[in-house]
Formats: structure tokens, sequence, C-alpha cells
């Protein structure tokens, strides 16, 4: 494996969201077992989203402050944003499926939200202890 942070990074970030898509996969499977089949486009939809929480924690491991408004960004909290706004494509396309009588549309689009942004904290956490960010991640 490459010695560099930022590619320690992705490696980890990448791995963390493949792992985590598949746990949610699971969970979702629990009350709607045909979700984990492999030819089921919903099985897609949740893995490469959560793969892709991965990819946008791994590269935004430089921002130690938040762009915008200046404040120390914190692992936890750039990785929750992060997992947040890149659920919200898959929170809404929950809120077109037909209506459960187990739970509401609105529960199941808050719990997509929620799921990104713990999944992007833990990513977050885990990826900036094994490869660092800020500067030393642009560095060559």
């Amino acid at each position: 494996m490459n010695t560099r942070p930022a590619a320690k990074r992705f490696v980890v970030a990448l791995g963390l969201g493949a792992m985590f898509g598949l746990l949610c996969v699971f969970l979702a499977a629990q009350k709607q077992p045909e979700l984990a089949s492999l030819t089921h486009p919903i099985f897609w939809a949740i893995l490469t989203d959560r793969i892709l929480i991965g990819l946008v924690v791994a590269l935004s491991g430089p921002f130690t402050r938040h762009p915008v408004l200046g404040f120390p960004y914190r692992p936890w909290l750039r990785g929750a944003c992060m997992g947040a706004v890149v659920s919200l494509p898959l929170a809404a396309g929950a809120m077109s499926g037909p209506e459960s009588p187990q739970l509401s549309l609105w529960v199941i689009f808050a719990a997509t939200l929620l799921a990104g942004g713990l999944y992007g904290a833990l990513i977050d956490l885990v990826a900036t202890k094994v490869g660092g960010e800020g500067n030393a991640l642009l560095a060559a």
C-alpha cells in the first residue's frame, strides 16, 4: 500500500464507505428482503451512495476550517456534513416510493440522512486517524 497520507486516507475512506453500504443494504433488507438482490436497483443506489460518502470524505480531508464560515472543522463534523449532503438524493428518492404501513416516507427520509451523517462522521474519524488531515495531505 502507498505510504502517502492522502493515499491511506482514500483507501480507508472508500473501504469504509463500501462496508457501510453493505451494512445499510443489509439493514434495509430486514424490512424488504428483495433489496438484498444484486439485480435490484435500490441495492446499487444504496451501495454507491455510501461509497460516494467515502470519496467525498476523503477529498474533504485538507479542510480543517469551514471554507465559507471559517470555524474549525473537526473530523466528526466535517464527515457528518458530507455524509448527510451526499445522502440527500438517496433520501429524496425514498420519498417517491410507496407508502409503507410500518414506516412513513418522512421517517425513511430522516433515517437515510441520519445514517449518511453517522457513516460520514465515522469514516472521517477513522480516515483522519489513519491518513491525517489538513496540509499534510497536500504535500507530495
